[in-house]
Order: structure tokens, then sequence, then C-alpha cells
């Protein structure tokens, strides 16, 4: 009589199983099916069709609505899809920035809250390039130049090129520098033949006005002659303007070129955990550091860098695939076909997600 539980609870055990795999498959179909439809641009039945599934806790669910909402000019709705998604997963950064976008389609009556927006984004990470940049001009444009000045430092001090050019002159303004034009010119001369695919020429004119202490020159010489395939040269001047502005993360990212190219997985290595030092929410550099151990079979350590970037983005198709191949190199394969079951959801047919779900299987 002793076994009669036992075999009520294995019973009720497999049909919560058979339960959760038909609702799992339902909700890989409807996101499948939602997509299809916003490839033909019919936006109200890609929303109908996760809303015939809809679980208001799913954090996913929420955030597809949003985005679809926002495609199809329903800037309320899409609003308050987003704010459920931000209420289930309040650290991450993915729906905070999709909120922006029916916010700022109404910031004409809602400038406030998309101000609000890009300083809870600022609470999470600090140095968020993009918030920091529209901070940054509304106060400038509203004569703030010291407040203005507070947030473009945080981009200059990352990316001291400050390659966008109302940015440059911004800076130098709320600074007071002079504008070079003979700097000006010989970086316009550069332009002009990089778009010519003219390397040589490019490098040629901003070495005639070379200066070793030259923080710019250095940097963007160090990208031509890596687009010049000659990777030495470029890994040096990469390297110049490492050593110019060590605390800037913009030339440990070029210098990852030539590095990629060389194949020193060492020094790659060395240069994605100093700019994740200086940059902790660079999930570029966090992505790059998890398939450089990955490819070492260090599981644990790659596993790390994934995790990192799903809790930022939870919904984001190489994080959360590469969190579930991790996850299943560790034998956690509970957690791994969840997530290979997400990347369906993201990419319906994912070669990748169903081999993973094969060998689980």
């Amino acid at each position: 009589m002793k076994t009669i539980p036992k075999i009520i609870f294995s019973v009720l055990l497999c049909l919560f199983v058979i339960s959760v795999f038909s609702q799992s498959n339902n909700l890989i179909n409807s996101f499948a099916k939602s997509i299809k439809f916003e490839r033909e641009r019919e936006y109200l039945q890609a929303i109908n069709v996760l809303k015939e599934n809809y679980d208001p806790k799913s954090y996913e669910t929420n955030l597809r609505l949003g985005w679809l909402y926002y495609m199809a000019g329903q800037f309320a709705d899409s609003k308050s899809y987003y704010l459920l998604a931000m209420g289930s997963m309040p650290n991450s950064l993915e729906a905070k920035v999709g909120y922006l976008y029916p916010v700022a389609a109404t910031s004409t009556t809602d400038l406030t809250s998309l101000l609000n927006q890009y300083n809870k984004i600022l609470e999470i990470n600090p140095k968020d390039v993009n918030s920091n940049y529209q901070l940054g001009f509304y106060n400038y444009n509203k004569g703030n130049f010291e407040t203005a000045k507070k947030y473009f430092s945080k981009i200059v001090d990352l990316y001291p090129s400050a390659y966008e050019y109302d940015l440059r002159i911004a800076w130098a303004k709320v600074n007071k520098l002079p504008v070079d034009d003979k700097l000006n010119d010989a970086f316009l001369k550069s332009y002009e033949f990089e778009t010519k695919r003219n390397f040589g020429s490019a490098i040629a004119v901003l070495k005639d006005i070379y200066d070793p202490a030259y923080y710019d020159v250095n940097l963007r010489l160090g990208w031509l002659y890596f687009k010049n395939a000659q990777y030495t040269e470029s890994e040096k001047y990469y390297k110049t303007a490492i050593d110019l502005k060590p605390n800037a993360t913009e030339p440990r990212l070029g210098y990852t070129y030539p590095l990629h190219q060389s194949g020193n997985k060492n020094e790659l290595i060395t240069q994605y955990k100093k700019i994740i030092e200086l940059d902790p929410f660079n999930t570029d550099a966090h992505y790059q550091l998890g398939m450089l151990y990955y490819d070492k079979k260090d599981y644990t350590a790659s596993n790390e860098s994934f995790q990192k970037i799903v809790n930022l983005y939870p919904f984001t198709y190489y994080g959360v695939l590469m969190y579930g191949w991790t996850n299943y190199q560790l034998n956690k394969k509970a957690e791994a076909k969840n997530l290979f079951h997400k990347v369906l959801m993201i990419a319906p047919s994912d070669k990748s997600a169903l081999e993973g779900l094969a060998l689980i299987k």
C-alpha cells in the first residue's frame, strides 16, 4: 500500500512536466507567429497571437508587447507593457531602454518621463553612453553648461576622441578649448581617403602632422593600419593611445581588433578584463570574454560572463544562447533547457538552440 502514494506522486509529476512542456511549446509557437506577422508589418496580428496565451507575469511577453505596440503607433499601450516588464525585472536595462521608444515618441508632452528614464538607466549603469549623451545635450541646450559637462565627461573619459561631431564641439565649448583647424583639416582629408578605401593616403595625411603625444592621432592610426591589414603597426599605435589614456575603454576596444587577427587570446582576455574594470556594464566586453573562456573550456568563468549579460538584457539572443550552452556544459540541464526554449522565442527554429535541446533529450 505504501507504493500507491509514490505512484500517484510520479503520475502527478509526469502530468506537471507535460503541462510545463506544453505551455513552453505554446509560448514558442506564439512568438514564432508573432515574429512572422511583424515581418509582414501586421503589428496588431502580431500582438493578438501573443495575447492568446498572455501571462501578465511573463517578462518576455510584456517586453515584446511593449515593442509591438510601439511599432503599431499605440504609445500608451506600449508604455504600459514596458512598465510591466520593468516591474518583473527591475535591475535589467533591456526594458528600460525599450521604454525610451514610446516615451521619446511622446516627448513633446512627456519630456519629464523621458528625462526620468535616462536617470533611472544611469542609476544602474552610471556610464551609459546614450543616457549621458542625451542628458548632456538637454542641459547644454538649456544653458546649464556645468551640468552638461558632468554628463559629457563620463563619455569623454571612456571615449576621449568623442567621435560625434556635435559632441566634440559641445565638449570644446563647455571646456573653453580652442579648435585646432590644422588637425581638423588633416582628419577631414583622412576620412575622405578612408571612404574611398585608400587607407595608405588616409594614414599619410595624419603622419604629416603626427605627434606621439596626441591621443586622437594615435587612435586613428591604429584603426587605419588595422583596416589596411597592417596589424603589427595597428597594435603599436593603439598601445600608444592606451598609454596616453589608460583609463579610457576606447583605445582598448580598438586594440582588440588587431589582437583578434593575430590570435593573441591571452592579451585579449587581459584587455577585456581591463575594459570591464573601467566600464562594468560593457556587455560587448562581457560577451567576448565569455567566448574566450568558452573556447578555453573554462565554463565556470564563461558562465559568469554570460550571466552578467542576461541579468542586464534577459531577452537578448547571443547572451541567452551562450548562457544556455555554458549551463549545459556545467551539467545544469534544466537551466539550459529553459534558456534554449527562450532562444526559440527570440529566434524560432534556431539551429544552435535546437541542437542543445536534442542533446538534453
